[in-house]
């Protein structure tokens, strides 16, 4: 008999009319069956599973969605799929999804904001039941808007005021204020900021963190150091780097908006003489895996990429199915943790190291 099965497996589509063909019972008995009907006996319901398993049956996806209205699957555009970030929140998602069976079709815009609009549309003619987009390339809701008419949508690392759209962001003004604040608590007051690029809505966030702890420190606006750079990659820490030790000698200290960007800084001052934190400190942001194996170990700030992914797929869903529904926007508060590269300033521009600790939020 098994035999005879696989070379139906291999003969074509199986549809739900060969499976009740071949136990001889109803097609509608295998359709509740395979739903897991409780009209259906246990016994029933186990066989037609077997049955459908050896003889290669697979779900009309398009026909259920047709008929239900819904696809079971969630779209995802991500800004760079590269990104650390991006890697451990789209786990978070890929896990929230599946604990509610649902699918999830991943999309990389590749920091590209025509590519993130052409995915979107892909995504709604695939009959996405929500999308979610991580680090959205504007930091205005009005490109997303289209979307919202006939898909439910949720951003992700994005924070916009005023917006009719569900969003999961992190407080990245508390998270630039909490980075510069340390450093100058240490008794840094040239103190820099690698911004990356400045039309997202977390990196200029920030910034406004960090200028909001200068101000504090009274620090006036014309000793503000704001470095923006094209992406936030080790290589424009990099170049970042390079611009404050050209144009900047007075600078002690750097605050980043990404671990990556903060080792590229590292990097470079390695390689022209500096210690770090000896002569130089240095704030990390995300705290990534690296950020605590590399020597010396990163002073970052970080945050629960785990409770972004499943909150924003928890928001999409009770867009999805709840009638009810109220738009929201949900932010996470970050802490810092403090490692080995940063310390206080000495007379002279040096500093004393100090060890690895984890401050809570303020």
């Amino acid at each position: 008999m098994t035999r005879k099965l696989n070379e139906k497996k291999r003969s074509g589509t199986v549809t739900i009319d060969d499976i009740a063909r071949k136990l001889g019972v109803a097609n509608s008995t295998v359709s509740r069956a395979l739903h897991d009907d409780p009209r259906i006996s246990a016994r029933m319901t186990r066989e037609v599973k077997r049955t459908a398993a050896l003889l290669g049956y697979v779900p009309n996806i398009a026909a259920r969605s047709l008929r239900t209205g819904q696809s079971h699957l969630i779209g995802l555009v991500v800004r760079d799929i590269r990104d650390e970030f991006s890697i451990e929140t789209i786990r978070a998602i890929e896990d929230a999804c599946a604990e509610h069976n649902y699918g999830l079709l991943l999309c990389n815009a590749d920091q590209d904001t025509d590519k993130e609009q052409y995915y979107l549309r892909v995504l709604q003619q695939r009959r996405a039941d929500g999308i979610l987009i991580l680090t959205p390339a504007s930091a205005k809701a009005t490109p997303y808007m289209w979307v919202k008419t006939a898909t439910p949508v949720v951003l992700i690392d994005t924070e916009l005021e005023g917006s009719p759209l569900c969003a999961v962001t992190v407080d990245h003004v508390l998270g630039g204020y909490l980075a510069t604040r340390h450093l100058l608590d240490l008794g840094h007051r040239h103190i820099a900021f690698l911004a990356g690029p400045m039309h997202l809505s977390p990196p200029a966030r920030m910034v406004a963190g960090y200028r909001q702890a200068m101000m504090e420190a009274g620090v006036g606006p014309e000793e503000l150091i704001v470095v923006v750079t094209e992406k936030t990659e080790l290589a424009d820490g990099q170049t970042g780097m390079m611009e404050i030790l050209t144009h900047y000698p007075q600078a002690t200290a750097v605050a980043t908006i990404s671990d990556w960007m903060a080792i590229g800084a590292l990097e470079v001052l390695r390689q022209h003489g500096k210690q770090v934190p000896g002569d130089f400190s240095i704030v990390g942001y995300d705290d990534i895996l690296i950020a605590r194996l590399i020597s010396p170990s990163l002073t970052t700030i970080s945050y629960d990429r785990k409770a972004l992914g499943s909150l924003a797929i928890s928001l999409l869903l009770d867009e999805i199915l709840e009638k009810s529904h109220v738009h929201r926007q949900v932010t996470l508060a970050p802490r810092l943790v403090v490692r080995e590269s940063t310390a206080a300033l000495r007379a002279g521009g040096a500093a004393n190291g100090v060890g690895s600790r984890s401050v809570p939020m303020r």
